[in-house]
């Protein structure tokens, strides 16, 4: 697997810099990606951009940024530790008795 990194100039990344960092260096370009991964560019487009209105589940967020993870063949820890944490959901809370 691939080392991510700080980028050149020492400033800390977050975990959407991060991904894209990678894909960027292995030459892969987002749509490319996409494809492979089978999602929508623009969902990938928000991971990377860390817009995360228009990805509001931490939950999918986290399972998205490691699907790309090892699409790319990158070490998912540093990303996943940028990542907001996951949520923590009971099926049960729905449903009454």
């Amino acid at each position: 697997m691939s080392d991510v990194s700080v980028n050149p100039s020492g400033m800390h990344l977050g975990a959407g810099a991060l991904i894209r960092q990678a894909r960027e260096s292995q030459g892969v370009a987002i749509d490319t990606l996409a494809n492979i991964i089978k999602v929508p560019v623009t969902k990938l487009s928000a991971l990377e951009s860390e817009d995360w209105s228009l990805l509001p589940d931490p939950n999918l967020n986290r399972a998205l940024a490691m699907t790309v993870c090892r699409a790319l063949k990158v070490d998912a820890a540093p990303i996943m530790a940028l990542m907001p944490a996951a949520v923590a959901t009971s099926l049960a809370a729905a449903k009454e008795p």
